[in-house]
């Protein structure tokens, strides 16, 4: 019964964290937040790829308190982060 509950919680957390995430997504834009940061990258990008497995980019570009719910945003490269920006006023 331990482990059933045990695995019930740890799908029931990945599952948060992934719709958490996915909630400031738009179309064409794949968004992950990490320390309180909304990281912006294109959808299937070379970029979403390396941040899977490599964490953050040691190039970024950042917008300070733009974002949704204020967050800051975070991307590989300045046309994604403006895209992204223009996006979430529409």
């Amino acid at each position: 019964m331990k482990k059933l509950t045990l695995g019930a919680l740890v799908l029931t957390s990945l599952f948060a964290a992934t719709a958490f995430a996915s909630q400031f997504d738009k179309p064409g834009f794949v968004t992950e937040v990490e320390d309180g940061r909304l990281w912006v990258f294109r959808e299937g990008s070379p970029e979403l790829k390396a941040f899977k497995e490599n964490g953050e980019p040691a190039k970024q570009f950042t917008d300070v308190g733009t974002g949704p719910e204020g967050m800051t945003v975070k991307a590989a490269d300045e046309k994604t982060l403006k895209d992204y920006l223009q996006a979430i006023k529409q």
